[in-house]
């Protein structure tokens, strides 16, 4: 959550204030990595994802031809 949204939930004047919510416990980091390295493994491990085969994406062909349209400057 951005600091500025912890700031207008709790209300202090000073940005500073809600500085102090930001340092993490020791354990909520270790908990976070280990997390993270459980989901790059199992990415890693998993076996790929056929690619999509429908033309352009599965988008709106109109709106492909609106963004990548040749426009005069």
């Amino acid at each position: 959550m951005p600091l500025c949204d912890v700031q207008w939930v709790l209300g202090p004047v000073h940005l500073s204030t809600t500085q102090l919510y930001l340092t993490p416990a020791p354990t909520e980091v270790i908990a976070e990595v280990l997390a993270h390295h459980q989901r790059r493994l199992a990415a890693a491990q998993a076996p790929p994802q056929p690619l999509d085969k429908e033309p352009g994406g599965g988008y709106r062909p109109e709106s492909l031809a609106t963004l990548f349209s040749k426009h005069p400057s």
